[in-house]
């Protein structure tokens, strides 16, 4: 194992001459374009930035130790500098943290994760997530998440399955995909543990939402539901079935996971539509160190629906919807949106590499995938024909069998991506 722990060092040094490199580039970037932004943003992109530089020059003291103890019980801190440059999004600058008190191992008895992220160009990622899996004496288990977008790269190509791009416009940045989503989320949800694999309990959410878009844009061109913005409050409930072996990174067991959201009028929404969210996932375990993992969801909306929430993705993890890091990989994000969504997809999760690095389990895993999908205007009349499917090739970092680091590498009918972001897939 001493080659991988080599090469682990010296991409640890790499990641740190890079990290203070990228931080100089953006000082030169801060000087020439300091008069385009706010005095805020100036602010509180420097103050990133020194937290940045100075959690990157102590990574190694942040993880001399696996463990540490605190009221009694054993927790776990991982943390990553997120610090990039990127074409539309412009130098961004971050920091991600995760604080999970593993007295309980599968999942853990409580987690604590928080991102703080922002861009010169004037893009946000904040967010703060609390999971505490056996809350009340082991009968319920509570998440919540708080979390402010202001999302700067999501386009709008139009409502349909089959919808055209002109890979040039984007390329040269052209506003006709253009807009600005920005908003603050709040979301809760109480499950009852049933048994240990059965919870259900309701959950709720509040969303404002902020749209603005550039003349001469294809949203505005087309005026879709929702232009507007305005609030996508609503109530709902949860049934989910776990059977897998350890949640943070699963090899065998599934979970079927049904979740109902009504966006109510008479909760503030200044929509009236409904939300049902299917999801399937199934690990089979080919080989101590090969997990083939499966995943399938459905979804249907109906009402009066704002195009942005055609987009999104409920379930446990929401998030946008087909395109991006998660569904249809490597599509640009949003790029196919309906009422119905369809989509299926596979892993093959191969981790050969296991060593131990500065008293952590690191393991280096190699993941070959594909998805298919698509989506539809109603359920009537049904076709099976234009699905769209993106594959590739991933890269995992697997910290202490909980924080990952995932790297995909995309192909698809639009052409190719590189992913870089935490957290399986699925």
């Amino acid at each position: 194992m001493r080659p991988y722990v080599i090469t682990f060092c010296l991409l640890v040094t790499f990641a740190h001459y890079h990290s203070y490199a990228i931080s100089k580039k953006a000082e030169t970037y801060e000087e020439k374009d300091g008069e385009t932004l706010s005095e805020g943003l100036e602010i509180m992109g420097k103050d990133i930035e020194r937290f940045g530089e100075k959690f990157a020059s102590r990574i190694d003291r942040i993880i001399k130790r696996k463990t540490f103890e605190f009221w009694g019980d054993p927790w776990t801190v991982q943390g990553i500098p997120l610090i990039f440059p990127s074409s539309s999004s412009g130098f961004n600058l971050g920091l991600r943290v995760a604080l999970t008190n593993i007295r309980r191992q599968d999942p853990h008895k409580l987690s604590l994760e928080s991102q703080l992220m922002t861009s010169d160009k004037g893009r946000y990622k904040h967010f703060l997530k609390i999971d505490y899996p056996r809350a009340f004496d082991g009968r319920f288990r509570v998440t919540t998440r708080i979390s402010y977008d202001r999302d700067i790269t999501f386009r709008y190509f139009g409502i349909s399955n089959d919808t055209e791009v002109d890979k040039a416009l984007i390329d040269r940045d052209d506003v006709f995909y253009q807009n600005v989503r920005a908003g603050p989320t709040f979301t809760f949800q109480i499950l009852r543990n049933f048994s240990r694999n059965l919870r259900i309990g309701p959950i709720i959410g509040f969303k404002w939402t902020d749209i603005t878009a550039p003349p001469g844009s294809l949203l505005l061109a087309e005026s879709p539901v929702g232009i507007a913005g305005g609030k996508t409050h609503y109530i709902g409930v949860a049934f989910v079935y776990d059977t897998t072996d350890f949640e943070p990174y699963p090899s065998r067991g599934n979970v079927h996971e049904l979740y109902f959201y009504w966006y109510a009028p008479w909760l503030g929404s200044s929509y009236d539509f409904v939300r049902a969210t299917y999801t399937f996932r199934k690990y089979f375990p080919l080989h101590r160190t090969l997990t083939l993992a499966h995943r399938t969801l459905l979804e249907t909306l109906s009402g009066t629906i704002p195009f942005y929430e055609l987009g999104g993705v409920g379930g446990s993890s929401p998030t946008i919807g087909f395109g991006g890091d998660k569904f249809l990989r490597g599509y640009d994000s949003n790029r196919f949106i309906d009422r119905i969504k369809f989509v299926t997809g596979f892993e093959l999760r191969w981790d050969p590499i296991v060593f131990n690095f500065a008293k952590q389990d690191i393991s280096i895993g190699f993941v070959p995938f594909v998805d298919i999908g698509r989506v539809f205007p109603a359920v009537f009349p049904l076709t099976f024909s234009n699905f769209h499917a993106s594959t590739g090739w991933g890269l995992r970092i697997i910290w202490n069998s909980r924080f990952i680091i995932r790297a995909d590498y995309a192909l698809n009918a639009d052409g190719t991506a590189f992913i870089l972001n935490l957290g399986n897939s699925f």
